[in-house]
């Protein structure tokens, strides 16, 4: 996309074409959700073409997304539906279309029921093991290989054909070994027969589905005479084709996005199809008012983003004070902005791992995934279930009550009947005693608290598995659980996205600054790295405050940041 011939809107209330494909570049803070609100409501006004059978699809990348934008439309919904990709594509291409493929893959068509993250038990790592000939791989490190395999993904290879790959070469090893190619196809026809379907099955499945039986791509027209699409950079390849492909007649798509806040390479996307993207037809737009940030965060964003055609600024002047590099550990860096602020801190890392270790307070420089091995590989799943409710319970903490019951559920699904209901009483009962818990092992929670609600099994009571668990504490465990959006105030830089705070401190760990780096990035920057599209997104969720945590910091360079007050910690 060439910003240069974009034509600039004013703002985000400004009215475009309802029957022209487009593509808008709005930047952080530009209200591009306002822009598509009333987009819709544009439409639902204006066209001849909607019905009761006849929608826009509006689909956006997160959950979280989906219920903001759903949130604020009013007196549409009979014309719209909102979803993300992968539950569009799964209501109206894989779910009622799936037998299509059935001959080729051999589906449990009664046992597909939804689509989630998949992470193979070590009872589905042993089948494929035996099936591949493998063994090797899962006797040195079984946590090491659960971790790769949920990192191999479908791409579009430049024929228009699907292959299964990691995302880099060096996924494909675990630990001596590396993990043979000829068996990727044969880990997902296990999981497959198990009834388990990926988020990234969805894409590929539904994408061979429409290629093989193109008259679904009228269906889908016939259905949908519009697609709107926000946070189109994160899209991938195969969902930009899918795009493209129902879009060569009739349907109107409209995409909007950032190629500068592009930061899922690791699910997929590429930044570079944001701007490489063009229909037919196709009107480019961009905004560039940012109504998020102060005058002095919009200052240091405009360095860092560093591109000729697209200048934001504060359509209001809102000024405030300038942005503090807090130089010293985290630790004190979370004291010093907390005393230099009012209201609460958002705390942003760049990795899962330090963000849960400031969370929960652990004060260690890592969390040590080989001290959870053991659990993983006991017999039975009793660890894995074990670790299921505790993902159910922080979940809970955080109002994710969709989530928490959903690893209920998967804890106790041997036991019979075991619904909602279930999960929810079971749920609150843990939540009653959880200050009895919290602060103990893992013997202790499961052996007082846990033991009656799973399926039952023998107490933790002698021999080296009650060692193991008498040293691990429950809220080591905690702390290795992925809460699925962000929703605490320490989160990573990723489930930050598409959020705002008044008050942002980004942590930079030591273990990945690089002087020369920083420098490359506030300074001379280079957007086309992703590590720096992620801090720039962390960067622009600051509306009032902005700090950034590093652990030193030389004379020569201090000189060159002079939009920042430096702070030494003590």
């Amino acid at each position: 996309m060439d910003l240069s011939n974009a034509i600039t809107l004013k703002d985000s209330d400004e009215i475009i074409s309802i029957e022209d494909n487009f593509k808008l570049c709005a930047g952080p803070g530009a209200g591009k959700t306002r822009f598509l609100i009333n987009h819709i409501q544009n439409i639902v006004s204006n066209s001849k073409r909607l019905s009761k059978t006849r929608k826009i699809a509006c689909i956006t990348y997160t959950n979280t997304g989906v219920d903001t934008i759903k949130g604020r439309l009013k007196n549409t919904g009979d014309y719209v539906e909102v979803s993300t990709i992968h539950g569009f594509l799964y209501r109206h291409v894989l779910k009622p279309y799936l037998w299509i493929l059935n001959e080729k893959y051999d589906f449990p068509l009664d046992g597909i029921n939804g689509h989630f993250e998949v992470e193979p038990t070590y009872g589905l790592l042993e089948e494929w093991v035996k099936e591949s000939n493998q063994w090797n791989l899962l006797i040195d490190e079984p946590l090491k290989l659960k971790n790769a395999l949920m990192k191999l993904k479908w791409k579009l290879s430049t024929d228009g054909t699907l292959e299964l790959e990691f995302m880099e070469f060096y996924h494909r090893k675990v630990g001596k070994y590396n993990i043979n190619k000829n068996s990727y196809q044969k880990y997902k026809q296990i999981c497959w027969k198990r009834g388990y379907i990926d988020h990234d099955d969805v894409l590929a499945l539904s994408y061979e589905i429409l290629q093989k039986e193109k008259w679904l791509l009228d269906v889908l027209r016939t259905k949908f005479p519009y697609i709107l699409i926000d946070e189109f950079q994160d899209t991938s390849p195969i969902q930009s084709k899918i795009i493209e492909l129902i879009a060569n007649k009739e349907t109107i798509v409209g995409v909007i996005g950032d190629h500068c806040q592009s930061i899922y390479s690791f699910q997929g996307a590429d930044h570079k199809k944001f701007n490489e993207f063009t229909l037919k037809g196709m009107n480019y737009y961009k905004i560039e008012n940012n109504y998020r940030s102060t005058e002095e965060i919009i200052a240091i964003l405009n360095d860092v983003r560093n591109e000729e055609h697209f200048f934001q600024y504060s359509p209001d002047k809102k000024s405030g004070k300038k942005p503090k590099l807090l130089v010293g550990n985290c630790w004190s860096a979370i004291d010093k902005s907390k005393e230099l602020c009012c209201g609460v801190l958002h705390v942003l890392t760049y990795e899962n791992e330090l963000s849960n270790i400031l969370r929960y307070g652990i004060e260690s420089e890592c969390l040590d995934d080989t001290k959870y091995e053991q659990m993983y590989q006991e017999p039975n799943n009793r660890g894995n279930n074990i670790f299921n409710v505790i993902r159910s319970i922080e979940h809970t903490k955080y109002n994710q009550f969709k989530d928490a019951i959903y690893y209920m559920k998967k804890a106790c699904r041997k036991n019979n009947n075991f619904g909602n209901r279930d999960a929810i009483i079971a749920i609150k009962r843990l939540m009653d005693n959880y200050d009895k818990f919290k602060d103990g092992n893992i013997t202790n929670f499961y052996n007082n608290y846990l033991y009656d609600i799973m399926e039952k099994k023998n107490k933790i009571s002698r021999g080296k598995i009650r060692n193991y668990y008498d040293k691990l504490k429950y809220r080591e465990v905690a702390a290795i659980v992925n809460i699925s959006e962000g929703v605490t105030s320490y989160r990573t830089i990723h489930k930050s996205k598409g959020d705002e705070f008044d008050n942002v401190l980004l942590v930079i760990q030591p273990e990945k600054y690089n002087e020369k780096k920083l420098s490359d990035f506030l300074i001379h920057s280079d957007i086309e790295k992703e590590e720096n599209r992620i801090y720039y997104v962390a960067l622009s969720r600051a509306k009032e405050n902005l700090f950034i945590n590093i652990p030193k910091l030389s004379e020569g360079l201090r000189t060159k940041l002079d939009k920042f007050d430096i702070l030494d910690l003590p």
